[in-house]
């Protein structure tokens, strides 16, 4: 490859790349403020996962997700057994 052809190259590069930037430079800057509402929000996770898991909401609505039991099966009610009717003929 000859000096112009790797010259031509570079400069196609470089006009991508700022192409890029200039598309994308709100992007570039707010990557900084994203790290850290990420560091944020994952060191409020980190120190209120340590708490007790005991400590369930009193309104009884509290699910919990990660339970290896199906509550779907201990909820359903048992089906009614079906009476047994004896009809007698009425005479015509």
């Amino acid at each position: 490859m000859s000096f112009l052809g790797i010259v031509t190259l570079v400069l196609i590069a470089l006009i991508i790349l700022s192409l890029l930037f200039v598309f994308f430079k709100a992007f570039i800057l707010l990557l900084p403020v994203a790290l850290i509402a990420i560091a944020v929000i994952w060191l409020i996770g980190w120190f209120t996962g340590r708490k007790n898991k005991n400590n369930m909401p009193s309104s009884g609505n509290y699910y919990d997700w990660f339970k290896n039991v199906n509550s779907t099966q201990s909820q359903t009610r048992a089906r009614k057994k079906a009476k047994n009717v004896i009809t007698k003929d009425i005479d015509k």
